[in-house]
């Protein structure tokens, strides 16, 4: 997967992902997003907006990773997926996904990562199909969920796989607000530029009071969540 960074005069972050396909999550891929991530950290960018391509925002963990039949290289990939969605959820600067298009399972995990959840309008899926892949969600993909979706809808969202479009995504939560192609990057921009005016130390810092702890216990259960178990049924399909 490519991953582009531009810094813009706002010291906004945006930071874009684009493999030609699905957008999937591997070893790679995750690598790239770390460093962008590292590389704001080092410009002192205000804030990030991530993003993928127009029609496919990320179709989550890649097929190919779950079928690897080498176990401990599995794991690995998938334990570095999960502290890489992780270091997403608990950056210290605000986060916006711009997304304009679909996102799946892991991308739609993604989405929910970051602090604002912006989509265009169009007809696009999104959600966490999980359940209907016959795979068991681990401790850090609900942490990052249960910050995000209200728990009226979560039945919806975390049992049973539902896939819903922008407006429905909105509705359960997964998104904040749709908005037309038209008027997208205005309102990502304005979203950005508007969490980048809370001061730092105290967003970083209330950030950490609301996530860290949670974040800490999911971190640590990874490598035996994330193991040579997961996803079995998945893997066979």
């Amino acid at each position: 997967m490519t991953v582009t960074y531009q810094l813009d005069g706002a010291g906004v972050a945006r930071v874009r992902m684009d493999d030609g396909k699905a957008n999937v999550l591997g070893d790679a891929s995750c690598t790239r997003l770390r460093e962008a991530m590292a590389r704001a950290a080092e410009d002192r960018a205000a804030a990030l907006v991530l993003e993928g391509r127009d029609g496919m925002f990320s179709g989550g963990i890649d097929r190919e990773v779950l079928r690897d039949d080498d176990a401990v290289r599995r794991a690995a990939t998938l334990a570095h997926i999960a502290h890489t969605l992780l270091a997403v959820w608990t950056a210290p600067i605000p986060t916006v996904a711009a997304v304009t298009g679909h996102a799946i399972a892991g991308g739609a995990i993604l989405a929910m990562a970051c602090d604002r959840r912006i989509g265009v309008g169009g007809s696009f899926k999104l959600g966490v199909n999980e359940s209907m892949l016959g795979m068991v969600l681990p401790t850090w993909a609900m942490a990052i969920i249960e910050g995000t979706v209200p728990t009226a809808h979560r039945t919806e969202v975390m049992l049973m796989g539902c896939l819903f479009d922008p407006a429905g995504a909105a509705r359960v939560g997964i998104l904040d607000e749709v908005v037309a192609a038209d008027g997208f990057d205005d309102a990502v921009r304005e979203a950005a530029t508007g969490l980048a005016e809370v001061p730092t130390r105290a967003y970083a810092g209330n950030k950490r009071m609301l996530r860290g702890a949670r974040a800490e216990v999911a971190a640590a259960l990874v490598a035996a969540e994330m193991g040579p178990g997961f996803a079995k049924d998945a893997r066979t399909r």
